[in-house]
């Protein structure tokens, strides 16, 4: 079991990091917005996301830890699946005008080009080159371009996109936790769970902080600094806050179900408790 919590917190980290980026995208309905601003596509990333960080464990696990982690990914984070219990969490939640407001952001030229470098960081080749080269520009920022990394900060303290993601990890991780150990035969009042999370999860603030700001300082690596405050200026809008704030409460709620889901079918692939 213990063996096991260390990688589960890399791989937390690695989804909340990919849930503090989403952000919307031109379109009348909330359909038409998640599938148009590479919503889609940042949900198809979750799945290889929770692959890799599991792999990413400094000692490779038992064969046997190896096939129940295969045989629980079978449906794990499906993209439709997640889109739809979102949606279904989102709906009513959003005003016409904001969804309005949204599609005419989106339909400009900026909203087009951000959108663009925002789809383009979603897949795998970026995703790869996005964890090599956005450390070294965010390494590079403090002394080439301070008002650009000044920037970026507020963009992340305006959106809370760290607080969301520590939240998002936190309950992920004692969703996993708690039905692994309930499944072993040992299960544990709310508050140690989450008291033995928080100390096998020490530092995750500061790394979800450091991985978001790297992810950051490389897909908007080539925006001029004036459009980044215009784009700073429009997600901290009523229509661009309101989407994003309803936006992170549904998707948290869905990736804890998600693994807690994750949790069992992992149990039940190493022959703890029944299906």
């Amino acid at each position: 079991m213990t063996s096991f919590v260390p990688p589960l917190t890399r791989l937390v980290l690695a989804l909340c990091c990919l849930v503090s980026l989403a952000v919307a995208a031109p379109a009348q309905t909330l359909h038409e917005i998640n599938r148009a601003n590479g919503f889609h596509e940042m949900l198809m990333a979750i799945g290889p996301g929770f692959i890799a960080a599991v792999k990413s464990a400094p000692e490779t696990p038992p064969q046997k830890i190896q096939d129940a982690l295969a045989a629980a990914m079978e449906g794990a984070f499906d993209a439709n699946k997640m889109e739809a219990a979102i949606e279904a969490r989102m709906a009513d939640k959003l005003p016409a005008r904001d969804l309005s407001d949204l599609a005419s952001f989106y339909a400009s030229p900026l909203g087009k080009h951000v959108t663009a470098l925002e789809i383009q960081a979603s897949t795998a080749e970026e995703r790869q080159r996005k964890t090599i080269e956005g450390p070294k520009i965010l390494r590079e920022l403090p002394s080439r371009d301070p008002a650009r990394l000044a920037l970026y900060k507020k963009l992340l303290e305006d959106l809370s996109a760290v607080d969301t993601g520590e939240a998002v990890a936190l309950n992920m991780g004692y969703a996993m936790l708690s039905e692994m150990l309930g499944a072993a035969g040992k299960p544990l009042p709310d508050d140690q769970i989450m008291a033995l999370l928080r100390q096998r999860s020490e530092g995750l603030r500061h790394d979800i902080e450091t991985d978001v700001m790297a992810s950051v300082a490389y897909i908007y690596r080539d925006l001029p600094l004036d459009d980044l405050r215009l784009y700073q200026t429009f997600l901290i809008s009523p229509a661009g806050s309101h989407y994003y704030d309803q936006m992170q409460v549904a998707l948290g709620a869905v990736m804890t179900d998600e693994a807690r889901s994750f949790g069992h079918r992992f149990f039940v692939a190493l022959g703890y408790r029944k299906a």
